[in-house]
């Protein structure tokens, strides 16, 4: 583990570990107000058990795109560098920050009432 790193456990992947400059992107408010954005909506409603947040989500988004590049980088050794893995993972990271409640429930509204297709 390097400095200013952290290890979060996560419900799916175990122990991870995170990056200094993730560490940074987590700490941010932007990133926290994920915390009360739920991934799957209005699921738990039916299933009590889905739970899970935008912000786990992330997390182990973060933590696949690191594991997936360690994995292409034993198969290719001078494809993947440091600092690529680190990009993916911020990738990982940050992808859903856009997202508000409801969003892809307010997707197909908006596709509804304007007939627009998003392919």
């Amino acid at each position: 583990m390097t400095t200013n790193s952290k290890s979060i456990q996560d419900n799916i992947h175990g122990i991870i570990e995170v990056p200094p400059l993730c560490v940074k992107i987590i700490d941010t408010h932007v990133f926290k107000r994920l915390k009360s954005l739920c991934q799957l909506g209005v699921t738990h409603h039916v299933y009590p058990g889905a739970t899970h947040t935008r912000f786990e989500h992330s997390l182990g988004v973060m933590y696949l795109g690191g594991v997936y590049c360690d994995k292409l980088k034993v198969n290719y050794p001078d494809l993947i560098s440091p600092k690529d893995k680190l990009c993916v993972q911020i990738g990982g990271l940050c992808h859903d920050l856009g997202h508000g409640p409801f969003s892809h429930l307010w997707e197909g509204f908006v596709r509804k009432v304007t007939k627009t297709s998003w392919s």
